[in-house]
């Protein structure tokens, strides 16, 4: 008599995660009992029913006198070549095991053409039994597949933040011919001509939202801020001192982009640029100071990379305002002496190069930790 298996697979190993249940499982009683593990941790999760109707199946099987196993297959959380992997492994360890004939495959039809395609290729597969509840089955797998993205940090990356970058990029395409019209001419007519370019552009910030986990972001930011705030800690007042003079730069460099009736949008650049430049590196170096200071008071350490960073942050600096002063005057736009040009120049390559010694010197001054690791072996 042919021996059948039962199989159900679970390709982002819930059951691993949620449930702490160690796959490869074999036998009725062991599955049984990851079904009831999964289910008391996240009865909403569909593996649970999936095994459950694997479970079914078993019984069926066995009723009419059938020689049958039944096994869960589980990958991994990162979804992918890394779980594909482990479900080959667990697989052919079951089937050393069990050793059977054929293979009913169960699962909840949402991940179907990753798994058929790896059970297949090893063993036949005599039908594939597809759970759904209480949702039509394209419904049902729209919404898996929709949950699945929502809640996995890598998927909402690759796909959401794309198409938010391509909505919002496309959104501010089409709104800036009108704010170049309301600079030049001031009418706020132009204002209600953007509405449409807006709304698209907030999508688009939305789905970049979602995409990079700004939310996420924002509320450990906010508690870690109120935690600061508690504990007296320094970095909280250089950070909100740092987020000033940002959006100091930010406002002066559309201010002066405001006044200005040149519609260039080389010219509205540059002086946008310039004027946000040098609040934007005092920005960064206070909020770098604040906790490097509130470093040095709990521990009495100082983070000696704090001073590669300023001075790196000053030789780009430098250099970026001496590109912008070299494209204004090449332009027409304004005139700036060349040696004030070349001095900026030099200043950044020679914080850059001090930035390099200083990396160096400090790295022969702490020894490699591997070189202690090795020396300690012998």
């Amino acid at each position: 008599m042919k021996r059948t298996l039962v199989l159900a697979v679970d390709r982002d190993d819930d059951f691993g995660v949620k449930a702490g249940i160690e796959t490869p499982v074999v036998g009725l009683e062991a599955v049984t009992y990851a079904a009831l593990r999964l289910g008391a941790e996240d009865p909403e999760d569909s593996d649970v029913n999936s095994l459950f109707a694997a479970i079914r199946i078993y019984n069926e099987l066995h009723d009419e006198g059938k020689d049958v196993s039944i096994a869960l297959l589980c990958g991994d959380k990162k979804v992918g070549h890394k779980s594909d992997s482990a479900i080959i492994d667990e697989l052919e360890q079951v089937l050393a095991e069990v050793e059977p004939d054929r293979v009913v495959l169960v699962s909840d039809g949402a991940e179907d053409e990753y798994v058929y395609p790896i059970i297949s290729s090893r063993i036949p597969i005599d039908s594939v039994k597809k759970v759904y509840v209480k949702q039509s089955p394209g419904l049902e797998g729209s919404l898996y597949i929709i949950s699945k993205l929502l809640k996995d940090r890598e998927k909402k990356k690759r796909f959401l933040a794309p198409i938010g970058w391509i909505v919002a990029i496309v959104g501010l395409v089409f709104m800036m011919p009108e704010v170049m019209r309301f600079i030049g001419d001031s009418n706020y007519d132009h204002i209600y001509g953007m509405t449409g370019s807006i709304v698209v552009v907030i999508i688009g910030l939305i789905f970049l939202m979602y995409g990079y986990s700004l939310g996420e972001w924002m509320q450990k930011t906010y508690s870690k801020m109120m935690d600061d705030v508690k504990t007296g800690n320094l970095s909280i007042l250089f950070t909100v001192l740092a987020l000033a003079l940002f959006f100091s730069g930010l406002v002066l460099g559309t201010i002066s982009v405001l006044n200005m009736r040149e519609l260039s949008e080389i010219y509205l650049f540059l002086s946008f640029a310039s004027n946000l430049l040098w609040l934007l590196v005092f920005a960064l170096i206070c909020n770098s100071f604040g906790k490097v200071l509130d470093t040095y008071i709990k521990s009495g350490k100082f983070n000696r990379s704090f001073l590669i960073a300023t001075i790196t942050i000053l030789a780009i600096a430098f250099v970026v305002q001496a590109v912008l002063d070299i494209i204004s005057s090449m332009s027409g736009y304004a005139y700036s002496e060349e040696n004030l040009m070349v001095y900026e120049l030099v200043i950044g390559i020679a914080f850059g190069v001090c930035a390099a010694l200083l990396q160096v010197s400090f790295r022969k001054m702490d020894p490699p930790v591997e070189e202690e690791m090795d020396l300690d072996a012998v």
